[in-house]
Formats: structure tokens, sequence, C-alpha cells
């Protein structure tokens, strides 16, 4: 070549000893060298850069210049992006094993909780949560209605029992249809032993999860478990010094401190309660109609699982002067008015609507007493 107005062109790595061969470009046949040249000859250090600079006329597969012949990370050059030709490869079996892990034996897909770990091939044991839209069939027994526990047993028809029922009226006879053939059933007994059921208190703190056999030790001594609201249809619940701040802030009621032993003096018909400075328990005149009159009792808010004590009370009204009064003197009833006041209790103070001096402003002296074990 000779002139300004030659062209050059440079050969690939590609192209170098060693290396596949890929087809060039026929535009300049006439420039292209032949192969037994490119075999002889191996190109000067100058041809080489001045190679290079005319090889960026061409479209590049890669981002970054490609490694030098006999590195380690040198591979050869194909028209198509390793890295895309890669995915591909790794996306077509990943998809093959997950077709297979996610489909059942008659080919249907299947679907997984979010806690089974696919890459792993491992079933996980994390927590979520499912609707179980018939309880009974489940979990209790057809016969007696009482919660399942290992040994189930079930019939032909599909009817579990426990034990208690299946010795009550046979081994081999089903007490809910008669139907012979009762065996166990290994896998409702596994299904139980794998399920953990939430604290009743829950929603208000709990986050324990523990077998059916075992909730209701929890529960006697969980220590979330609330008082309710003694307000008509208010719905709130949580621990005693939140209700007794509850009562104060929402409902206006009086808050009236005490201790033991020693006689106070408390509205008789509007709402108030008692607090203990020493220990905190609330205490409350529950009234409600009876008759011509009100009746009036002492109720002791506290936890249902809260430790046994017994509390005494003491009522005292005057009636129609100083010279008569109404008295009554009873054991407190202990509630956390889960299911409402109700009732009451059946001991209460009758207050006639006829007595006279007795108006709704009036007063009650109270006195409270707590019951010390071995007295």
């Amino acid at each position: 070549m000779s002139g300004s107005a030659a062209k050059r062109v440079g050969t690939p790595l590609a192209d170098a000893e060693g290396s596949p061969k890929r087809p060039r470009s026929s535009r300049h046949p006439s420039l292209s060298p032949s192969p037994s040249q490119a075999r002889s000859q191996a190109p000067s250090p100058s041809q080489s850069r001045s190679r290079s600079r005319s090889r960026s006329r061409l479209p590049l597969a890669r981002t970054s210049p490609p490694p030098y012949i006999g590195s380690p990370s040198y591979a050869p050059y194909d028209d198509r992006s390793p890295s895309r030709s890669r995915s591909r490869s790794y996306s077509r079996s990943r998809s093959r094993s997950r077709v297979s892990e996610e489909t059942d034996g008659n080919g249907r897909p299947v679907w997984r909780p979010h806690s089974y770990r696919e890459h792993s091939g491992e079933h996980g044991d994390g927590e979520y949560s499912v609707r179980i839209g018939d309880y009974d069939r489940l979990f209790i027994c057809r016969s007696c209605h009482r919660m399942l526990s290992s040994p189930v047993y079930e019939c032909p028809d599909g009817h579990v029992t426990c034990s208690r029922c299946r010795d009550n009226i046979g081994e081999n006879r089903c007490n809910y249809c008669a139907a012979n053939g009762i065996v166990r059933s290994r896998a409702v007994e596994e299904f139980l032993g794998r399920i953990s059921f939430s604290c009743r208190n829950q929603q208000y703190g709990c986050e324990v999860f523990l077998l059916h056999h075992e909730m209701r030790a929890h529960e006697r001594t969980c220590h979330y478990d609330p008082c309710f609201c003694p307000v008509h249809r208010c719905g709130f619940a949580g621990p005693a010094y939140d209700l007794e701040s509850h009562l104060a802030t929402i409902h206006r009621w009086e808050v009236i401190n005490f201790r033991y032993g020693e006689s106070f003096q408390a509205p008789a018909f509007d709402s108030a309660i008692f607090r203990c400075e020493d220990y905190g328990e609330l205490f409350h005149i529950s009234s409600s109609r009876e008759g011509l009159g009100t009746a009036l009792s002492m109720i002791c808010i506290r936890p249902d699982n809260a430790f046994e004590e017994e509390f005494t009370y003491e009522l005292k009204m005057p009636a129609g002067g100083r010279r008569h009064r109404l008295q009554i003197q009873s054991t407190v009833w202990n509630t956390s008015l889960r299911y409402g006041i109700g009732e009451g209790s059946d001991v209460f103070l009758l207050v006639p609507d006829k007595l006279p001096g007795v108006e709704n402003g009036c007063a009650v002296e109270v006195c409270i007493r707590k019951v010390v074990a071995g007295n």
C-alpha cells in the first residue's frame, strides 16, 4: 500500500493463533490478508496499534477491552454477549427445576407458603397466617365437642373422635354414625401436633404460640390478661393501671384512694373507682335496679388469672336520720368484667326508692379489708 489514501485494516484477536476463525465482511476483499499471510507473519507492534485504532469503526459486543491472549480470563469471541448466553442457560436450567418442584404427580402447579425455602429444597418452619373456615371439623370431637388430642380415631366416613368417646361406645364403632371399622388417624394426629395457637391475649400484647394442650397452663399465668371497662358498650380492655386512667380521663369517673381496713366516704349512686394505695387493686360499687330499689354490691376488677385473694367489704348508709342506717358486710366479687357486670353478686344492699334521706347526692361509708390466708 502506498500514499496517504491507503486504508489500514486490522486483524481481530480471535484470528490469532490458537483461536477459532470468524468470517469477516467482504466489503474490502482486496485489502484483507490471506490466511497464509496471517499464519506466517506476526504483526509488528506499530501495525497492531494502528489496526486496533481502525477497528474502532466496527461495532463491538463488549463494552470493555477484551483480555489479552493467554490470560486466565481470556475466552474465545462470540457474536452473542457471553453474559447473555450464560444467563439464558442458567435461567433455562433453573426454570426446569422450579417447574419440577412446583407441580404435583398429575402435573398441576402447587402453591407453597412463603416460609418454604425454594433454593435449598427444604420445608420452612416459619410462621404465616391462615384462615380456617370450619374450625369444628378439624379440631373438635364430633361426639363430645371437646378439643381433639392424641390419640385420634377416624371412621370410614371421615368422622374423627377422641379416645375418651371411643372407649365409651366401643373400640370398633363410630360414636357419631355407628359405622364399624374405626382406626387410628395418624394424619390428624400429625396435623394437631404441628399447629400452634395464639394466646387469647394476643391483641393485648402476648406473642406466645403454643400447642393447644399447653395453652391452658399458659393462660393461667399470662401477664397480659386484661381488665375490662365496666361502662356498658365501651369495649376498653387493658392492665389495671390503664383501666384506672381510662375511667378517669374518658368517662370522668372519680378516683378515690384508700387503705385496707380504713373507712372512707364514697358516692352511693355516682360512678367512682376505688384504688388501694399499697397494692393498686381497683374496686367499684356496682348498682343495679332490684324491684322498688337499688342494689349495691362491691366488685374487685382484676385479671381472671390473678393470684386468688379474698376481700371483704362493709357498706353503711344513713336512713331516715341518725337513728337508723342500712348496713351490709359481705365478700367482694372478683371479676375481670370480660363478660360484663351482668346481674352482679347475689348478696347486695337494697336501698328503697322511698327511703327518707336517700337522694342522688348521698354518700356511703365504705371499708374494705384484705383477708390474710390462715386467718
